[in-house]
């Protein structure tokens, strides 16, 4: 199989899994209510907040007696967080539910936790409930981010144009959309819950797209100056200096998957909760994107446009010729 054909079967493969990921997402915006799984950070939720005063409820062993109380009432909902927090005169408890919980329920609960709490009716510890309704797909967070993503792309392009060739710098900028988009895609069709670890995730996937081009291009354009290439394809060059820069940008993405890896673990271990894992899956879906795209994607892509700026530079010399 040659080179050429290789490059086809990835560019293929890449195109397959971006417009699927667009058709999923597409769909599940329409029927589902977003794009994306959005997570408890871009979604409306359903919370009790237990306000307590420090002088009542003084040390953490108070507290934690307090908080005991709150989780014996509560316990049977399933809170998908929790926080505390503490100030000079007061501190609060904060428990965070979806949607589909009962309001009816968590009322009641929420009644028996003040009959607890505030027996001497002083009102300064109570127990409230709300319900939170938030900007569903927390769209603008993503529409910003999506703009510094779009700079940061644009000043690769730019830096690449004067590190490289136009290019390159043409072939790195189509290589990033591609490794975004793959990773956006893959996030879309596995349905994994995301909130602004997706955005994080996205800018990680732009920077080490960058930096696995630089290594990639490096090693282009010291292959095409090599006397011993001067007569081989252009795009046999190119997948020899991606064969050759495979095993850097393989390291990198396996050196970066293994405290992923490890942090999944601890944190299912300290938290007894597999919801923990979403956002280390997602971080995997990341690496994943960009190992594919930088070591296949990206060398068929440079290929492609590498063969069209060629041709373009033959037929501007040929009509030069003509004239």
């Amino acid at each position: 199989m040659t080179n050429k054909i290789k490059n086809r079967i990835f560019v293929i493969i890449c195109a397959i899994v971006i417009v699927a990921g667009m058709a999923v997402g597409t769909v599940c915006h329409f029927l589902f209510g977003g794009f994306f799984n959005y997570g408890g950070e871009f979604s409306s939720y359903k919370s009790v907040v237990v306000t307590y005063s420090t002088a009542e409820y003084a040390g953490d062993k108070k507290v934690g007696e307090l908080k005991s109380t709150c989780d014996e009432k509560l316990g049977a909902f399933s809170a998908y967080e929790v926080s505390l927090g503490e100030k000079t005169t007061g501190g609060e408890i904060v428990y965070k539910y979806p949607t589909s919980v009962s309001s009816e329920e968590l009322s009641k609960a929420v009644a028996d936790i003040n009959a607890v709490i505030d027996t001497d009716d002083s009102g300064l510890n109570v127990a409230v409930f709300h319900e939170a309704e938030t900007f569903v797909g927390g769209s603008k967070a993503i529409i910003f981010a999506s703009i510094a993503i779009a700079s940061a792309a644009a000043f690769e392009f730019i830096y690449f144009a004067f590190r490289y060739k136009l290019r390159a710098a043409v072939s790195a900028l189509v290589g990033c959309i591609a490794n975004v988009g793959l990773f956006v895609s893959l996030a879309a069709i596995t349905r994994l819950p995301v909130g602004t670890d997706l955005i994080a995730l996205a800018a990680a996937v732009v920077l080490l797209t960058m930096i696995g081009s630089c290594v990639l291009f490096d090693r282009v354009r010291k292959n095409f100056k090599n006397d011993a290439y001067a007569k081989t394809d252009r795009c046999d060059v190119i997948a020899i200096s991606a064969a050759e820069s495979k095993k850097i940008n393989l390291v990198t993405v396996i050196a970066l998957a293994l405290p992923v890896v490890v942090l999944a673990i601890c944190s299912v271990i300290a938290l007894l909760n597999l919801t923990v894992l979403a956002p280390y899956a997602a971080a995997v879906l990341a690496l994943v994107s960009c190992c594919y795209g930088t070591v296949f994607a990206m060398p068929a892509i440079h290929c492609g446009v590498d063969a069209l700026f060629a041709r373009a530079a033959a037929n501007a010399e040929a009509d030069k010729a003509k004239s």
